[in-house]
């Protein structure tokens, strides 16, 4: 393992398309009524979403897999800052306030066009429990390699890249800017694989920088496979040993793998009853939050997997992927063996 710099303010800096995620559960007709095709991811306009959510009690979030991250270290306990684009809109006042209120430090970059809105993912949920994603694009796609803070970057243990930001051009230059930046500073490069579409659409130039940049690589298997063209799990173990990165690979209620220097451990998944499981939505991200900030506080890799294995398993007992935990505590149960702190 790379030794983990010690002359650093942040645990982790996350580079990431930030979005605000709005949650609300509905009914099919509900789909019906506003073109929404149930099940799947649904491209559609800020006033889209505006009309859907409207008359109902949505759950709204900071969202994205870098602000997921950063929420769950600052919350507990951790020091942790975000890069990413908002527009001067309701959304992107609310995500400013709620981050910072979270103990993140976050400078809001805006949107010069005045025209763009704050990115939104608003997820439906009928009652067959299935999920319906609509999607409006915005300012979170905006951000380029001169929004980058090099400061921030240099003040950084790990700097967390999220890949879709692989979505633009200038999103894909913002992510080598910033893993050159962090190599340059001594910090460690967590890249993250977040979406297996995104990853294969990207495979080549993603391969690339994770092999000459990459300290740290989180994702699901799904994800991995993607990453090394790989068919089987134990394929894909092999490549990621190969690579001799450190990486955690989640693989859901089986628990998860992780990697150092050429070698794997298991690391179940917390036992926990199916009736406590309310959405999952964010699991990947939490369990990422936990293995990084473990690293970053000096546990062994095993350990800092088990640590995301307790976020993952308490993140998933309530709705949306911001931790209830820290100033967002509220008094419900909790996971067996849950750590809020290293």
């Amino acid at each position: 393992m790379p030794k983990m710099p010690e002359d650093k303010t942040y645990d982790i800096v996350a580079l990431s398309a930030i979005c605000v995620d709005i949650q609300l559960k509905a009914p099919d007709e509900h789909l019906v009524a506003h073109g929404v095709k149930k099940g799947l991811t649904n491209l559609v306009t800020p006033q889209t979403v505006a009309d859907i959510v409207a008359g109902h009690n949505p759950n709204i979030t900071p969202g994205s897999p870098g602000a997921n991250v950063v929420a769950g270290v600052a919350l507990r306990g951790g020091n942790a800052a975000l890069i990413g684009k908002i527009a001067n809109d309701d959304n992107g006042n609310f995500f400013k306030t709620r981050v910072q209120n979270n103990g993140i430090v976050y400078t809001p970059l805006l949107s010069a066009n005045d025209a763009t809105n704050t990115t939104a993912v608003l997820v439906v949920t009928t009652p067959d429990k299935e999920r319906t994603f609509a999607f409006a694009a915005g300012a979170g796609m905006e951000l380029a390699p001169e929004d980058v803070d090099a400061k921030l970057i240099a003040a950084a243990k790990i700097t967390y890249l999220d890949s879709y930001l692989w979505l633009t051009p200038n999103g894909k230059d913002a992510v080598h800017h910033a893993a050159e930046l962090a190599k340059q500073s001594g910090g460690l490069v967590a890249l993250a694989l977040n979406d297996a579409g995104v990853v294969g659409r990207n495979q080549p130039a993603f391969l690339a920088l994770a092999l000459s940049h990459a300290d740290i690589l989180v994702g699901d298997q799904k994800e991995f496979a993607t990453l090394f063209g790989t068919a089987t799990l134990d394929e894909t173990m092999d490549a990621i040993k190969a690579s001799n990165k450190i990486a955690s690979m989640t693989m859901g209620s089986k628990g998860a793998y992780v990697f150092e220097n050429g070698t794997a451990a298991h690391v179940p998944a917390n036992k926990i009853d199916v009736d406590k499981i309310i959405d999952t939505n964010g699991a990947g991200d939490q369990f990422a939050a936990g293995f990084m900030y473990g690293l970053a506080s000096g546990k062994s890799v095993v350990d800092a997997g088990k640590q995301g294995a307790d976020w993952a398993t308490d993140i998933i007992q309530h709705m949306g992927a911001e931790p209830k935990t820290g100033k967002n505590a509220v008094p419900a149960p909790v996971a067996r063996n849950l750590k809020n702190k290293p």
